[in-house]
């Protein structure tokens, strides 16, 4: 079993670019910037402060994966699942998670934009059912007019969160669709 092996970039990308997609168990390394990554198994894999900016992992598996303080700076996320990944303090600025499952992830103060960077975030039909929302300015997403399925916060914990129609939650408050138009 590869558990816990340590993973270099070079050997990352060469058994990759050789058609290797699961790597799940490994350590990987901390800097994954300006990388095609897509279609990734990376599941419960630790990227705690990694930086992934300008990065693509589309459709990447990334159930339960350690993002707390990572830079995921435009990063390219469509379609992933990160069904129970932490994403404490992570900065997504301009992370696109159009159609990514975040069932059960924790976005406890994770950074969706500055006021002086003009780079939204988009996350139509972004699955957020039953995260965690605590201390979250949802104002820098972008959620396309007229998607069928928006972005669906069913049973999310909200706590000290704006969502993206400006509504601020004190919570904590468990989102129900009835309750808040902004989710």
């Amino acid at each position: 079993m590869n558990q816990n092996l340590v993973i270099s970039r070079d050997e990352l990308l060469s058994r990759y670019q050789a058609g290797e997609r699961n790597f799940a168990g490994y350590v990987p390394p901390r800097s994954l910037r300006n990388l095609d990554l897509s279609n990734i198994i990376f599941s419960g894999a630790n990227l705690a402060e990694a930086s992934l900016i300008d990065s693509k992992l589309c459709g990447a598996q990334l159930v339960g994966t350690n993002f707390v303080g990572a830079f995921l700076i435009q990063t390219d996320l469509s379609g992933a699942d990160l069904t129970g990944a932490n994403l404490d303090h992570a900065h997504l600025w301009g992370v696109n998670l159009r159609g990514a499952k975040l069932v059960d992830a924790n976005l406890t103060r994770a950074q969706f934009g500055l006021s002086s960077v003009e780079s939204y975030s988009n996350l139509t039909s972004a699955d957020l059912r039953g995260s965690i929302l605590a201390d979250v300015r949802l104002g820098w997403v972008q959620i396309d007019p007229g998607y069928p399925r928006h972005l669906d916060c069913t049973g999310a914990l909200l706590w000290n969160t704006t969502l993206p129609d400006g509504t601020f939650v004190a919570g904590p408050t468990y989102y129900q669709p009835s309750t808040h138009s902004g989710c």
